[in-house]
C-alpha cells in the first residue's frame, strides 16, 4: 500500500506545484531553472492538457507531472510532450515519479492519444517503454540524444515532433 494517491490537478494547487517544481529542480546541474515557470507557461496557454498530481496521507503535493499537446510536422496528431516530471526532494526514489508517469501515460492512452514523447535520461525512460522510433525527432538537435518517444498505436509516426509553444 503506498502512501500517497494520484490525481488530476485542482483549482488551488498552482501555488503547491510551482513550489515543488522549483525544490525538485534546484539541485540538478541539467535544469534550466525555469521549470516551474514551463508549467505555468502551459497552464495560461491552455496547453497543460494532463497534470497530475501525488498527495501525500496529509494532503501535501509531493509530486507532479504534466502533459501536453504535440505537432508532428506542425499537425495536430494526438501526440503529447511528458515534462516536467517532478517529486519533492525527500520523497524522491520511493517510486512516487513511477507511479505518476504510469498514471499519465494509462490515462492518454484511455483517451485515444496516439503517443507521448519526452526529453531525459534514456535509462530512466525506457524503463516506461520510451524508445527511439526510427524517423521521429525532436525540433531541437540540442534534445535529440535525450528524446524518447511511446507510440500507443500500431504506427509509429515520422517527421518533427514539436513541443507546445511555452516550451520556447
Amino acid at each position: 500500500m503506498s502512501d500517497h494517491t494520484i490525481r488530476a490537478e485542482a483549482p488551488g494547487d498552482e501555488a503547491a506545484i510551482y513550489n515543488l517544481i522549483a525544490q525538485a529542480f534546484a539541485p540538478m546541474p541539467f535544469a534550466d531553472g525555469d521549470e516551474q515557470e514551463l508549467v505555468n507557461r502551459l497552464r495560461a496557454d491552455g496547453d497543460l492538457a494532463l497534470s497530475l498530481v501525488a498527495v501525500d496521507a496529509g494532503g501535501v503535493i509531493v509530486g507532479h507531472v504534466g502533459f501536453s499537446p504535440a505537432t508532428i510536422d506542425h499537425a495536430a496528431c494526438g501526440w503529447f510532450q511528458m515534462a516536467p516530471v517532478s517529486v519533492c526532494p525527500p520523497r524522491q526514489l520511493q517510486g512516487i515519479g513511477s507511479a505518476l508517469i504510469e498514471a499519465g501515460l494509462r490515462h492518454l492512452r484511455e483517451q485515444g492519444a496516439s503517443g507521448v514523447a519526452v526529453v531525459g535520461n534514456p535509462a530512466y525512460y525506457e524503463r516506461f517503454g520510451f524508445t527511439v522510433i526510427d524517423g521521429l525527432a525532436p525540433a531541437s538537435e540540442h534534445d535529440q540524444p535525450y528524446f524518447r518517444a511511446q507510440a500507443f498505436d500500431r504506427s509509429a509516426p515520422a517527421g518533427t515532433l514539436r513541443y507546445a509553444p511555452a516550451f520556447g
